[in-house]
């Protein structure tokens, strides 16, 4: 039923896909990684993931969703998106988005999560910071005065003309409820080749491990993975 339903929802982002390519106010894509990376984590319980999207772009604005196979009761996670974004200079950019994060068929609480990005060009790298405000809004103990945080910095520094790019991000996951804080740090190695997008990548977590008071699943770390992925 798990595979079933996966495979049949990203059928349709492909299917979307194409008719995206002709109509031209379409964007999204697919991927295979050998993890869903997450966090310093795996997702996927250090197995195999699929996931695709598919948006609806217009002026400085999108609408759609993201998806992937994951090792949660449902086998499924969907977000639903939305944002905007532009530029303040020709170096500096910023956006705001909005997601709502879903888990079909598990007991896990769908949560909201606001983001807002700024990113700069510098020439020899891009860099960009943001901060996610998650909130449950059907849990009483995670109120949006709860206070959760999870900043996050970026950079990425491509090899001169060479179609290769090093990215490092690291972030943090604070004051969430009944919950430790902890670091994490993702980085990979990306190139491109026939229109595929080819990463190699490691995911960690610091000493401070993310454990729950309410028993949550705490999600493997220290991950070598690498995705094949393709534009629409």
């Amino acid at each position: 039923m798990k595979r079933s339903l996966v495979f049949g929802m990203l059928t349709a982002f492909l299917s979307m896909a194409v008719y995206g390519v002709a109509h031209a106010e379409f964007s999204g894509g697919l991927k295979l990684a050998s993890h869903y990376a997450w966090q310093g984590g795996s997702e996927s319980a250090e197995e195999p993931a699929l996931q695709g999207s598919m948006y609806y772009n217009f002026d400085a604005c999108y609408a759609g969703f993201w998806a992937s196979s994951a090792d949660y009761p449902g086998g499924i996670e969907i977000d639903y998106e939305t944002g905007c974004g532009g530029s303040l200079t020709d170096n500096l950019g910023w956006s705001v988005d909005l997601i709502y994060l879903t888990y079909p068929g598990d007991t896990y609480e769908n949560l909201f999560e606001l983001r807002l990005k700024m990113s700069a060009d510098l020439g020899v790298a891009s860099v960009w910071g943001r901060v996610l405000l998650p909130t449950w809004p059907d849990k009483d103990d995670q109120a949006n005065t709860s206070g959760h945080n999870r900043p996050q910095f970026g950079v990425t520094v491509p090899f001169g003309d060479a179609p290769f790019s090093v990215s490092a991000t690291y972030g943090q996951d604070n004051k969430r409820p009944n919950c430790d804080d902890y670091d994490w740090y993702h980085v990979s190695v990306d190139t491109s080749f026939k229109g595929f997008g080819l990463s190699a990548f490691y995911s960690d977590r610091s000493d401070r491990d993310p454990k729950c008071s309410d028993g949550s699943i705490v999600r493997e770390d220290g991950i070598f993975g690498v995705s094949i992925s393709r534009g629409f």
